[in-house]
């Protein structure tokens, strides 16, 4: 059986670090399996995070700004690269690729009005290549958008290789800047897997914390904000009318819906509110959309839910999962380290298994995840110097 070392790179929608993993594939796309082998996070400039967070803003950045953040970007890709390999011990020559997400500044998914969707993540795949001497594989969600998709969830393809069981229903819950759920009815294959994003996941907490304090801290660690507050029932209402969360799936959503600008506009509807009050309702919010989104859009209720995602590490938040999941008669938790997979890697592992298959001319995307009108080979490839 074939093996290949290849490195998936992600950053997610809170830009709070690079994950590199350096992942062992063995087989042909899609029967594949993986090994981690080395998990490195590296930490952002902090000075390029800041101006990326302005990227992703509601300021408008100029051509010049986007063209250097791609560059820059793409730099600190390739640094992430060299850094975990250096950890591992790892040499550059044995290396078959890297798969890189890129960092999303803006993604537009098509909608009622706006038939078009479109994407942008930064971090130029020829450059980390060059930088690298590793051939690299980025773009990953510009085919799917391009025949109508959007572009997202993609991790769902890697979730029915590495997770599903044959016996049991579960539903991969991950929790990040942005939340979403993979459906895994027993089984094997693709034709039956569902995916799409439930709503906000830390994001809009995050927002909030970071507003409310200046930007000096960027996110209620382990809860304790929340902890001290109540859950403001009026404003929970109005909120849990939000559109997006009737929304049928295929359907997607980011940081332009549930970001910075979502939670401006509660800070000047609950003015002279407490934070932690704040605090607390935005946390029950998270925890009933992925609720609501079970009850609303899946099949059955799914027999184990695994949690992944920062959001595990979040109690408050946990807190009110579990509660709001056992109300609908699902009462098994199951963090994904329990799986042997580690929570922290799992989607830089799965973009070296969307890499595997770009490198197989293997189709990744799951049309009935993302609405795209048929399948498609995701990812382009830049060659290395190596």
């Amino acid at each position: 059986m074939t093996s290949r070392i290849i490195i998936g790179l992600m950053s997610g929608t809170s830009v709070d670090g690079i994950d590199a993993a350096i992942v062992e594939i063995r087989g042909r796309a899609p029967r594949l399996s993986a090994r981690l082998l080395h998990h490195h996070q590296a930490n952002w400039p902090l000075r390029l995070r800041r101006r990326l967070l302005a990227a992703m803003g509601n300021a408008p950045s100029s051509a010049a700004e986007i063209c250097e953040l791609n560059f820059l970007t793409a730099r600190s890709f390739a640094a992430a690269v060299q850094s975990a390999l250096q950890h591992a011990r790892i040499a550059p020559h044995r290396v078959t690729a890297v798969a890189s997400h890129g960092q999303t500044i803006c993604h537009l998914p098509p909608q009622p009005g706006r038939t078009t969707g479109s994407t942008l993540q930064l971090g130029d795949v020829s450059v980390i290549a060059a930088l690298t001497g590793i051939q690299t594989i980025g773009n990953f969600r510009s085919a799917d958008m391009a025949v109508g998709g959007h572009g997202a969830p993609l991790v769902p393809w890697t979730d029915a290789i590495l997770l599903r069981d044959t016996r049991k229903t579960r539903a991969i819950q991950n929790i990040g800047g942005i939340a979403n759920v993979t459906y895994l009815p027993p089984g094997r294959g693709f034709s039956d897997v569902l995916a799409f994003d439930t709503g906000p996941g830390n994001m809009a907490i995050d927002a909030l914390i970071s507003i409310a304090t200046g930007g000096s801290r960027h996110c209620d660690t382990n809860g304790r904000i929340a902890r001290h507050g109540r859950v403001d029932e009026r404003l929970f209402t109005r909120l849990k009318a939000h559109r997006y969360f009737s929304q049928q799936p295929p359907k997607s959503t980011g940081r332009e819906v549930f970001g910075a600008a979502f939670v401006e506009n509660l800070l000047t509807r609950a003015a002279g509110k407490r934070i932690c009050d704040l605090a607390a309702t935005l946390t029950a919010l998270t925890a009933w959309s992925i609720a609501d989104a079970y009850h609303r859009f899946l099949p059955r209720v799914p027999d184990e839910v695994i949690i992944g995602g920062g959001g595990l590490h979040n109690p408050e938040l946990m807190r009110y999962l579990t509660a709001d999941l056992a109300k609908l008669g699902c009462r098994t938790l199951i963090p994904m380290d329990q799986l042997k997979i580690a929570n922290k890697a799992r989607e830089a592992m799965a973009f070296a298994l969307l890499g595997a298959a770009a490198l197989d001319g293997v189709p990744a995307n799951l049309p009935q995840v993302t609405g795209a009108a048929q399948l498609m080979l995701l990812g382009v490839v830049a060659q290395g110097t190596g």
